[in-house]
């Protein structure tokens, strides 16, 4: 089965070009783009994180291991993405052992 993503909009302080909202969920499956169009910025900084999740990696600081937040919007921070890892694998679970 492949991974799926979902990036969520957390936070907006300013202006968004994109017109992000708070809550709003963009989706993507395994090392692909979001199903929607998306910002490139935003995507620059949110990609290796997908990457490394998509790899087994897991952030253990996190309240949800299978997820990262607080990833800011290189314009100036204005918008902040939380990234999570769907349906993480049994051999991802496991590594975390």
């Amino acid at each position: 089965m492949p991974k799926k993503f979902e990036i969520e909009i957390e936070n907006v302080n300013g202006y968004c070009s994109c017109g992000y909202k708070v809550g709003d969920v963009i989706t993507c499956e395994g090392l692909n783009t979001p199903d929607t169009p998306f910002c490139g910025g935003a995507y620059a900084v949110i990609f290796p994180l997908q990457t490394a999740l998509f790899s087994g990696a897991s952030f253990n600081f996190e309240e949800n291991p299978y997820s990262k937040t607080k990833l800011a919007c290189p314009d100036n921070g204005y918008v902040v993405f939380k990234l999570t890892l769907k349906n993480p694998s049994t051999e991802d679970k496991n590594e975390r052992k």
